[in-house]
C-alpha cells in the first residue's frame, strides 16, 4: 500500500507541474476513498497524499472538502514525525490556511502561532517563511476584528522584510499592499493611500507590466473599502484596584476599646434583657432579632447595635427621639460616625488630603505587559532640520538672472526691428530660391532575423510558488512560441503554445522542493523550429 500511494503521489505531482490540477485531484480522490480514515494507522506516504489532496482542493476553491484531509495529514504527521519536523510544520500551515477560509479563525491563529515558533527555531526570525507566517497570522487577526494588533504585526513584518530583502521582493510588495487594504477598511485613509501608492510604485519599478502581482496590486489600490468589516471595540482600560481601608490602629495612649461582652442568644430562646443597657435608662421591652430587616426599616437596621459611648452619659441620643441639645448651623458637632450616616467611615483613604495615622494604602496590582511581534526593527532617529544660510543668496541669483534675460530679449527685439528698415533688392536681380528641404530620414527598425534564429536572452526567475520565463522575440518572425519543461533529468513536455510575439510565461502549481528545466522554441515553419538551451532552477533542498 505504501509504494502504491508513493507512485500515485508522484503521478499527481507530475499532473500539477503540467497544470492539470483537476486531474491530480481526481487521481488522489480515487486512491484515498479506500484508505483507512484513522490517522493513527496512516503511513508517511498516505499522510503526504492527504496533504497534497488538501492543497489541491483549496486551490480549486473547495476549502470545506479540504478541511478533513488537512486535519488528517496534520494528525498523522504529528504522530509519525513530531511537531518540529518540516513535514508537520507544512501540514500545520496547510490546516491553518484551510481553517481561515472556512471561518475557524481562532484555531487558525493558534496554528499559525505554532508554525511561527517552529520556523523561527529552524530558520531564524528574519527568514522569508517566518515573515510570511507573520503576515498570514495578521490576516487572521484582522478577520477576527483585532485590527490594531494585526496592523502592528504586519507593519513590523514588512519593515523587517524590506530591510533584509530590499524593496523589490514580491513578498514584501504583497505585504505592503495587504497593509494598505487593512488600513482602508479600518478608516485610516491617509495611511492606506500612502502604502498603496508606494506598492504601485514598487511594482512599476521592479515588476513587469503584465505581472500577476502588479495587476493584483493595481486592482486592490482602486477598490473601495469593505463596508462589512467591523473592527472590534478596544477593551476598556482596567479599573484601578479599589483602595481597601485598613482597620484603624488606636494610639498607645488611647488604649484598647472597652466593649461589653457579647454572647449571641439562641434563636429559639426568648431574649428577656437587651444586649446593652445604658445606665440610667429604663429597659426596653424584650425583642427577638430576625435575620432579615424589611426594606422600609433599612434606616434603623443598626439602632440596636451596642455602640459604646466615649464617656458615660445619662441619656444618649437615639434615632426617633428628640435631642436635648439640637445641632445648629455653624456649630461643631461631636457626634460619632454611625453606619446609617454614610457609606464609608471617615478613615477611608481618599476622603482626606493626607493619610491619617494608622491607615495604609494598598497599591494596585501592576498591569500585564502587552505582547508584540518578537522582532525588533531599529528605526533611525529623525535628523534635525538645519537652517539654510544660502537660501537668500540663491533667491538673489535667480532675480539677477531674470533681469539679465529680460534685457537680452529687449535688445534682440530692437535689432530685429532695425533689419526691417533695410532697402529691398532691385527688381532686376534674380532672387535665389532655397533648395527644397529633403525629407527627414525615418528611423528604421532592427533588421529582420534570419529564419532559424531562436529566441534571445532567455532567463528564468524562481519564485518557489511559480517560475517566470522571459525571452526576446526575434524581429521579423511570425510563428508561435512553444514553452516546454519538466523535472530535472526527465523528458520535457509541452506546457503552453503562445501566439506570435509573446515574450514571457509564468508556470504555477509546481513543487517547491523540486528542480525544473525549461526550453522555449520558435516555430518559423513546419520544417524550421529554433529552440533555446535548457535553463534549470537551482533550489536548495
Amino acid at each position: 500500500m505504501s509504494s502504491g500511494f508513493a507512485d500515485l503521489t508522484d503521478q499527481a505531482h507530475q499532473l500539477v507541474s503540467e497544470g492539470d490540477l483537476t486531474g491530480a485531484q481526481r487521481l488522489l480522490a480515487e486512491a484515498l476513498s479506500d484508505a483507512d480514515p484513522r490517522p493513527g494507522n496512516a503511513s508517511p506516504e498516505l499522510a503526504e497524499a492527504a496533504g497534497l489532496q488538501a492543497r489541491l482542493l483549496v486551490a480549486l476553491g473547495d476549502p470545506h472538502s479540504a478541511r478533513g484531509w488537512a486535519a488528517f495529514a496534520y494528525a498523522a504527521t504529528t504522530r509519525l514525525f513530531g511537531r518540529s519536523d518540516e513535514r508537520t510544520v507544512t501540514a500545520a500551515a496547510t490546516l491553518a490556511a484551510v481553517l481561515h477560509r472556512v471561518g475557524s479563525d481562532a484555531r487558525a491563529a493558534r496554528l499559525y502561532s505554532d508554525v511561527i515558533l517552529e520556523l523561527t527555531a529552524r530558520d531564524g526570525p528574519e527568514s522569508q517563511r517566518v515573515l510570511a507566517a507573520h503576515a498570514d497570522l495578521a490576516t487572521v487577526e484582522y478577520a477576527r476584528g483585532q485590527c490594531e494588533v494585526a496592523r502592528d504585526r504586519l507593519t513590523d513584518a514588512w519593515e523587517l522584510h524590506r530591510e533584509v530583502y530590499g524593496d523589490g521582493h514580491p513578498s514584501g510588495i504583497k505585504m505592503l499592499a495587504k497593509l494598505g487594504a487593512m488600513e482602508r477598511d479600518c478608516g485610516r485613509y491617509a495611511d492606506a493611500h500612502e502604502h498603496l501608492a508606494l506598492a504601485e510604485d514598487l511594482c512599476r519599478e521592479h515588476l513587469a507590466v503584465d505581472d500577476p502581482l502588479a495587476v493584483q496590486v493595481a486592482g486592490l489600490a482602486r477598490a473601495a473599502a469593505d463596508p462589512d468589516h467591523v473592527c472590534a471595540a478596544p477593551e476598556p482600560p482596567a479599573r484601578p484596584a479599589p483602595v481597601v481601608p485598613a482597620a484603624r490602629v488606636p494610639p498607645t495612649a488611647e488604649g484598647p476599646p472597652d466593649l461589653p461582652p457579647y454572647t449571641p442568644p439562641a434563636l429559639d430562646d426568648p431574649v428577656e434583657t437587651p444586649l446593652y443597657h445604658p445606665p440610667g435608662r429604663a429597659a426596653d421591652p424584650a425583642h427577638v432579632p430576625t435575620p432579615r430587616t424589611p426594606p422600609e426599616a433599612d434606616g434603623d437596621a443598626f439602632d440596636d447595635y451596642p455602640w459604646p459611648p466615649d464617656e458615660p452619659v445619662d441619656q444618649p441620643w437615639r434615632p426617633g427621639e428628640p435631642a436635648e441639645e439640637p445641632w445648629r448651623p455653624g456649630e461643631p458637632t461631636e457626634q460619632r460616625w454611625r453606619p446609617g450616616a454614610d457609606a464609608l467611615p471617615p478613615t477611608v483613604v481618599g476622603l482626606a488630603d493626607d493619610e491619617p495615622a494608622g491607615v495604609r494604602r494598598v497599591p494596585p496590582a501592576p498591569e500585564a505587559p502587552s505582547r508584540y511581534l518578537p522582532v525588533h526593527v531599529p528605526r533611525p532617529p529623525v535628523a534635525p532640520r538645519r537652517e539654510r544660510p544660502w537660501l537668500p543668496l540663491a533667491v538673489l541669483g535667480v532675480v539677477v538672472a531674470l533681469l539679465l534675460g529680460t534685457i537680452a530679449v529687449i535688445a534682440g527685439v530692437s535689432r530685429v526691428d532695425g533689419d526691417h528698415d533695410t532697402p529691398a533688392a532691385p527688381s532686376g536681380t534674380a532672387s535665389r530660391k532655397p533648395p527644397p528641404a529633403s525629407a527627414r530620414p525615418t528611423p528604421s527598425g532592427p533588421p529582420a532575423a534570419s529564419p532559424g534564429t531562436p529566441p534571445g536572452r532567455f532567463t528564468l526567475t524562481d519564485r518557489r510558488d511559480s517560475i517566470v520565463l522571459s525571452w526576446t522575440y526575434p524581429p521579423g518572425a511570425e510563428g508561435p512560441v512553444v514553452v516546454a519543461g519538466g523535472r530535472a533529468g526527465q523528458p520535457q513536455r509541452t506546457f503552453e503554445t503562445l501566439p506570435a510575439g509573446s515574450a514571457d510565461y509564468i508556470a504555477y502549481g509546481l513543487d517547491r522542493t523540486t528542480d525544473y528545466c525549461f526550453t522555449v522554441a520558435l516555430v518559423w515553419s513546419t520544417d524550421t523550429v529554433a529552440r533555446t538551451g535548457p535553463t534549470c532552477t537551482k533550489r536548495r533542498r
